[in-house]
């Protein structure tokens, strides 16, 4: 559809017409968000690791504010059902059978090692020496984890029911496993099956599946069933101390607070129950597990895993949202208020790396899918009008001009589109591919003699005069590619960076390319003389979005943290304007927002203004007005703002929230306006199936 709207308020006394801007609202992103299969936190690196059912892992770390850092891309055939951290180390198994350890640098495989059947489970010893898996046969096999990589070590006595969840005790030499009507505890030392708990049906002709189990270091085993149960066993003799009947359905998950005082149960039913350790007779000191509290926040489908994540508790599941949730909640109204707005959180499943770029000067937008790439043609409009805000008749209709499929197994990793929309370029894990696009014919020619030294991407931008290709690669380098229809050249390669590439952006002269790393190092190089232009100051948090200042030599940088900040290329130091807002301290509204910024960009027709978004809102940064006061109010409660909205804005931060959830916006260079991609989330809600009934009161 294509809509002027009206995107910013200008200030009393200034002319109102030179605050309209005409705006392409796109709809027709068919996104498609994937559900959670299971999660791993771990400690050491407070990183959380996310794998969607696509096979894509998603890597948030915990220290930066809850930021997705980087995402490994999956592939047609990785289905993975399991995954763990050791020491620092990913590792995940799936019903191929195979464990895959990850490069956490390159993004990718670092290798995979295939021994027996389809695996149901994974879980490391607490030393960090073994990882155990279950497998579908009922073998419990065992890895080494003390070389650099994983070797086959032994196999406990096999059972014939297949093992769908299993644990470590805390001394390294117990595991405990969940099968098909039973239980066993196992010597890890002989191999041999010491216990065996059988659980007793609900149903005579109904198998219970114990999808979940853990044990506590007093040998106390917690497990989950498919019968919804919620059980509590005395391990050393294999006798039932307490049970629950705690959900509707399946539980397909558990966890353990470190002290191992509460166990929080969830599956089918998208209820999470916690159970705490709770003392029942002062006098003889004797204590029992208790079920405390209920957690219904966030999720409306099957919750497929769960975390403790520091202080959070973060579940995840079909409906592909991550919530997060306080572990504790303290007595007393006001502190548990204050506890479940700190910790309480919901992120739907949008990309935090921009999967659309758009080809201004030919009104063009390129959509990235995780197996092929859309190229569309913007609509256009006849209409006029006097109106602040209207909405005008499309006289020409948005069009695909063509599909770009992928022939490999492995997703793509990013694409880009240059600015005469004559380049395409996309990357998989393996390799970099480049195309030529003629628009008079719409017709695609693949360049196949592309430089031996092009390595897989993670970042891929074309200069704006459409004759270089800027590429961040795996191995933490810029590369510079001369473009040919022929035979492009690779003009120049930068040196690595300390770590990972997160953002990669070019000037509009053509001169800089600014490459900001997972350490918080933001480095501007000159692509003329290939020379370090200048190194920002490093800061503690992870750089989200990178802008360049077309009207003069300024850059601008979104850190997950919220902070923002101006930087002056030719004095290289800090703006006026971005000095004056660390003094004055931004809002407090601003930094407690959820979501990290997307992406920053300066407006093509007035070097004052810096639109900065994320998925739920838009805010254009008028930096010729004072900064928000903390008195002041910078987002509007209730209801979304309207477009009609008549708010006169006295201060430099203008927010609009009715574009929603807004996925990208760029300016079109033809006609000075700009184009807005949001997505239809109805309709993604109506293609999930449906949620477990629930009873109401009176039916």
């Amino acid at each position: 559809m294509f809509f002027p709207v009206f995107l910013f308020n200008p200030t009393s006394g200034e002319d109102v017409k030179d605050g309209i801007c005409t705006v392409h609202r796109v709809k027709f992103f068919d996104y498609q968000p994937t559900a959670i299969h299971c999660m791993a936190y771990d400690e050491d690196s407070e990183r959380l690791a996310v794998v969607r059912s696509d096979g894509a892992i998603e890597i948030w770390n915990m220290k930066h504010n809850f930021n997705q850092e980087r995402v490994i891309p999956g592939s047609r055939t990785s289905k993975l059902d399991s995954v763990t951290w050791v020491k620092g180390r990913l590792f995940t198994t799936g019903f191929q059978g195979d464990i895959t350890e990850y490069d956490l640098v390159k993004n990718t495989v670092k290798y995979s090692v295939l021994y027996g059947n389809a695996a149901w489970c994974l879980a490391a010893n607490h030393a960090g020496t073994l990882l155990a898996t279950g497998s579908d046969n009922g073998c419990i096999r065992l890895f080494d984890l003390t070389t650099e990589k994983v070797t086959y070590d032994r196999m406990l006595n096999p059972q014939d029911q297949r093992i769908v969840s299993l644990a470590w005790h805390k001394s390294d030499e117990i595991i405990v496993t969940g099968s098909i009507d039973n239980m066993k505890v196992w010597n890890v030392i002989t191999g041999n099956a010491v216990q065996r708990i059988t659980l007793q049906r609900t149903f005579k002709k109904k198998e219970t599946i114990v999808w979940c189990v853990a044990i506590l270091s007093d040998h106390t085993i917690v497990s989950g069933d498919s019968t919804g149960r919620t059980m509590f066993w005395d391990g050393r003799v294999g006798t039932m101390l307490k049970g629950y009947t705690s959900h509707r359905m399946d539980i397909l998950t558990m966890c353990v607070t470190k002290d191992e005082t509460s166990v929080f149960t969830t599956g089918v039913d998208p209820t999470i129950v916690q159970f705490t350790l709770a003392v029942t007779d002062d006098r003889l000191g004797t204590k029992a597990w208790v079920r405390n509290r209920h957690i219904a926040f966030g999720h409306t489908h099957d919750i497929r895993a769960m975390v403790i994540a520091g202080n959070f508790l973060v579940s995840g599941g079909l409906d592909t949202n991550l919530v997060t949730n306080p572990i504790e909640v303290s007595p007393g109204h006001s502190q548990i208020r204050g506890q479940i707005e700190k910790y309480k959180r919901l992120y739907h499943a949008f990309p935090q790396k921009s999967l659309i770029k758009c080809a201004g000067e030919s009104k063009l937008l390129l959509f990235q899918y995780p197996y092929h790439l859309e190229v569309w043609k913007l609509g256009s409009t006849s209409d006029a009008t006097d109106k602040d805000v209207a909405s005008l008749t499309v006289s020409e209709q948005p069009l695909k001009l063509l599909d770009i499929l992928t022939k490999g197994i492995d997703q793509i990793v990013c694409s880009s589109i240059s600015k005469d929309g004559a380049w395409i370029a996309y990357s998989d894990v393996h390799r970099v591919k480049l195309f030529h696009l003629n628009l008079d014919v719409p017709s695609l020619q693949k360049v196949a003699c592309l430089p031996m030294q092009l390595g897989p991407t993670h970042h891929l931008v074309f200069s704006c005069d459409s004759s270089k290709l800027f590429l961040a690669t795996d191995s933490c380098s810029v590369q510079v590619l001369l473009l040919d229809e022929i035979q492009p050249t690779l003009q120049h390669t930068f040196h690595a960076m300390e770590n990972s590439i997160l953002v990669l952006e070019a000037d509009s002269s053509g001169t800089f390319v600014a490459a900001a790393d997972a350490e918080g190092n933001v480095i501007v190089y000159n692509v003329n003389n290939f020379k370090v232009h200048c190194r920002l100051p490093t800061y503690a948090s992870q750089p989200k979005a990178v802008a360049f200042n077309p009207h003069s030599q300024e850059i601008f940088v979104a850190y997950s943290d919220q902070m923002l900040y101006e930087y002056n290329l030719e004095l290289k130091s800090y703006t006026d304007w971005s000095r004056s807002l660390h003094r004055c301290k931004i809002h407090h509204a601003w930094l407690r927002r959820r979501h990290k910024v997307t992406r920053v960009m300066y407006s093509a027709t007035n070097p004052n203004i810096v639109f900065v978004y994320d998925v739920n809102m838009l805010c254009a940064i008028d930096k010729s007005k004072p900064l928000p006061k903390a008195h002041q109010q910078l987002f509007k409660k209730g209801s979304i703002q309207e477009p009609n909205d008549k708010r006169v804005i006295t201060h430099g931060f203008n927010i609009h929230q009715q574009f929603k959830p807004l996925l990208f916006l760029d300016n079109v260079d033809l006609d000075k306006s700009l184009v807005m991609v949001e997505y239809v989330m109805q309709r993604f809600i109506e293609s999930l199936p449906a949620t477990l009934k629930q009873k109401k009161f009176g039916t």
